[in-house]
């Protein structure tokens, strides 16, 4: 009971956040549901909330969905994403896969904190930049914290980013859920927190809204990636 409520209490703030912010509700939820649950229970806990958040995000923004142009970005992320399978049957080991989620969020978080403003994208590492979040989402179910080094510089309006964000990780949840259960990781237990950290997301999804236009955007992201350098450490140690 006790994990049930630790859990619901983390997703409510990860994913208020992020409803905030645009992005990191997995990059936060995920490495502290891993250390209630264990990785793969997080993982399927926190893919089944990440559908609910999402959706909910994408139908608030809908007007300003363009999923033509999104195609060519979902290709590639899904590329990412078959490449992570790949990958993941190499590197199995929970105890090397949060150190490798330790390093992954670290730097990105130091790139988006440094190089923010400055950061121009290239074609090519555009690509790169794509296929890299295919490769963390499957392994890690953080692929957003890499993909929005990319929708950051090519969605400057807030809504227009919080919506086609969204629409890209609904995606790869999905595809992600369909994985898992073939894979076997949905149980019983993890199925139930999922559906119960349903409730208490949307209503953080519709909190975050009402903050959202309220509070300076550069200082709330500022104080998420001070949050995040924070916890990579401590997956590193």
């Amino acid at each position: 009971m006790l994990q049930i409520v630790e859990t619901e209490i983390v997703l409510f703030i990860s994913f208020l956040i992020s409803s905030v912010a645009g992005f990191a509700g997995a990059a936060i939820a995920v490495p502290i549901c891993t250390a209630i649950l264990g990785l793969s229970n997080a993982k399927a806990v926190v893919n089944i909330i990440s559908i609910a958040f999402n959706g909910t995000i994408t139908i608030q923004h809908r007007e300003k969905l363009n999923v033509k142009e999104l195609i060519p970005v979902l290709s590639l992320v899904l590329t990412g994403m078959i490449m992570g399978a790949f990958i993941n049957n190499f590197i199995t080991a929970d105890e090397i896969l949060i150190r490798i989620l330790g390093v992954i969020i670290l730097v990105i978080t130091l790139i988006r904190l440094i190089y923010n403003k400055e950061l121009k994208l290239s074609k090519p590492v555009s690509v790169v930049i794509l296929l890299l979040s295919g490769i963390v989402n499957y392994l890690f179910l953080c692929g957003g914290l890499v993909m929005v080094l990319y929708t950051s510089t090519r969605y400057k309006e807030k809504e227009l980013f919080r919506c086609n964000n969204s629409f890209l990780f609904i995606i790869q949840s999905v595809y992600m859920c369909i994985m898992q259960y073939f894979k076997g990781i949905y149980t019983r237990e993890n199925v139930t927190i999922g559906l119960i950290g349903v409730v208490p997301v949307i209503i953080a999804t519709i909190i975050g809204k009402r903050i959202v236009g309220v509070i300076s955007q550069k200082k709330f992201e500022k104080i998420i990636y001070i949050l995040m350098i924070a916890m990579s450490i401590s997956l590193l140690i």
